[in-house]
């Protein structure tokens, strides 16, 4: 196979995967790894893919905004819906928290129940709850993301199908009126595993969240969503859609002091 054609080939399998290994795809190709390295060299050099330790990502065409960036917005709003999030959580309940700024709110709040499995892919999370004696902490491997500051890839997917948790805390990036959706395909991966992995899935979306189309990226339908937090009713046309998928919406309202 000629060299143009075969990283024509591993762009579209990066695409299509979202992530691929040096190691998979020397075996698929049948060349060394040097070669797979140079082609991903190349790939990246053109704009096409990120390299990162071990593999190749897909590169985005919008760079997801940092969590620093993320943490800023919409603050007290984000309190608020923690505040709502945190009554769903029993004692003795394990939680899938994903990279978001709000389950990080939401994460110092629970850590104060009683016998909780925080398992979470945040390093934001895991630098605020390291020295927590009242519950258990899961960190999930995998490579890092740095502008979300999370581990994202098939060893974090493989880590998450593996686990089961009681309870999963999303914040997508975009809810649409077609499902959940995210600007970067690794992160929303790793959310949608969380969602097949959790007994209960608990969407965190402020009113900044609904009809966002520069999340390209889709998630997942609402059909496995239980619950819906946010900080303003909906449109009718969402509220609807939730009605006949017996979703329950809550509205947490953030309180001025």
């Amino acid at each position: 196979m000629h060299a143009m054609q075969r990283r024509s080939e591993i762009l579209k399998m990066v695409r299509e995967n979202g992530f691929k290994r040096v190691s998979e795809l020397r075996d698929i190709f049948q060349v060394s790894e040097v070669t797979i390295r140079s082609d991903l060299r190349t790939l990246e050099e053109e704009g096409k893919i990120e390299r990162s330790y071990g593999g190749a990502m897909v590169k985005d065409e919008q760079e997801s905004p940092t969590f620093s960036e993320t943490s800023l917005l919409l603050s007290e709003t984000k309190s608020a819906i923690a505040k709502a999030a945190v009554d769903l959580i029993q004692p003795g309940d394990s939680l899938f928290l994903d990279g978001s700024s709000t389950t990080v709110l939401l994460a110092n709040l629970a850590r104060h129940i009683e016998n909780v499995t925080i398992i979470s892919n945040s390093i934001p999370i895991f630098e605020q709850l390291k020295e927590m004696t009242t519950a258990t902490l899961i960190g999930i491997p995998g490579t890092l993301n740095p502008r979300t500051q999370t581990f994202v890839g098939p060893y974090a997917e493989k880590m998450i199908n593996d686990l089961r948790a009681t309870k999963t805390f999303i914040s997508p990036k975009g809810v649409l009126l077609e499902g959940l959706r995210d600007i970067t395909m690794v992160e929303a991966d790793i959310r949608k595993r969380m969602m097949d992995s959790g007994s209960e899935v608990i969407v965190l979306a402020d009113h900044s969240k609904f009809n966002n189309n520069r999340t390209l990226i889709g998630i997942d339908s609402f059909d496995g969503v239980n619950t819906i937090i946010t900080d303003r009713r909906p449109d009718e046309s969402y509220m609807s859609i939730f009605d006949e998928k017996a979703i329950r919406v809550i509205i947490a309202e953030a309180i001025d002091e």
